[in-house]
């Protein structure tokens, strides 16, 4: 098993529609400048899923948080992660107590760092699978076949993962944790929280009656845009008195000519819709893709993005 270093938050192959020849045009949000550069040395970090040594107290830690958050429904395979990105710290004391004289520990050494800097690396890839047709989508009635062929769960499971996985909601989930009893477990244990909260989110949309799709076409010149947190809430703002956000509707562009709004609205009445974007809309929802971006933004032309910036 050859190691991978450069480990990305936003699938390449999601990517590619806005690419050419595995370039990409890109603003540096923070850097404040625009660059063509390479699908591989965007939204990613080195190690980024590298699995770190849990102790029991931080496995005592992520077991309550998973018994706590979990419906029924997913607890078990919440439970069987949370058993899978353990692996790595449990074969480690295994190798330390050992005093089986033909154990070369050099060669085993080696093997569990390669699992934990690639495992979770490679849990992503299997999550990616599920989103595979998902982006072949070009019209609505590509969308009606979520339900026709019992893809629904399959497709968002695949975008709650894309939500929690990067590095922006990362960032934000542990300022929660700031302060707190439990910051530090939880930065430790970050990517393993992850997988729970993407799973539980999964569960409750893909359930709930009152989910609902817009399929959205732009037929104009302008293009769709999307960054390094490619789905995202775009009704975050609506917030109680305690600041908790309650509202959701995640936002997701396939392509610079298509994207997907999931949604649990009363004034629509029909489960799947179909719209046409016009300027005004593109714009309000590129501007909304960079608010909620952290590093990079990602268009199909040089001249878009240096009219949003």
């Amino acid at each position: 098993m050859s190691i991978v270093k450069r480990q990305h938050y936003v699938w390449r192959h999601y990517l590619r529609p806005w690419a050419d020849s595995e370039s990409i045009w890109t603003y540096f949000k923070e850097l404040g400048k625009i660059e063509k550069t390479s699908l591989m040395g965007v939204a990613q970090e080195k190690y980024f899923y590298k699995l770190i040594d849990i102790s029991e107290e931080d496995e005592e830690y992520l077991k309550k948080f998973i018994e706590r958050i979990s419906p029924k429904s997913v607890k078990d395979l919440n439970f069987d992660f949370l058993k899978l990105f353990t692996i790595t710290s449990k074969l480690k004391k295994q190798l330390e107590q050992t005093t089986n004289p033909i154990i070369d520990r050099a060669i085993f050494t080696e093997e569990i760092r390669k699992l934990e800097i690639n495992l979770m690396e490679i849990a992503h890839g299997k999550i990616e699978v599920l989103g595979q047709r998902l982006l072949t989508f070009r019209t609505i009635e590509d969308l009606k076949t979520l339900e026709q062929s019992n893809y629904l769960y399959d497709a968002i499971m695949f975008l709650c993962f894309q939500y929690f996985r990067t590095k922006c909601m990362r960032d934000s989930v542990l300022k929660s944790f700031k302060g707190g009893n439990f910051e530090e477990q939880a930065e430790k244990t970050w990517n393993i929280i992850s997988y729970s909260m993407a799973t539980t989110l999964a569960r409750s949309i893909s359930l709930d009656p009152k989910l609902k799709f817009i399929f959205i076409n732009n037929k104009t010149t302008n293009h769709f845009i999307t960054g390094d947190q490619p789905v995202f809430n775009i009704l975050k703002d609506q917030t109680d008195e305690n600041g908790d956000v309650t509202q959701l509707e995640l936002y997701y562009p396939i392509s610079p000519k298509h994207a997907l709004i999931i949604n649990f609205r009363d004034d629509q009445n029909d489960k799947f819709v179909d719209k046409d974007a016009d300027e005004e809309m593109i714009n309000d929802l590129n501007k909304k893709v960079i608010e909620n971006s952290g590093f990079f933004v990602f268009a199909y032309t040089k001249d878009q993005l240096e009219n949003l910036k």
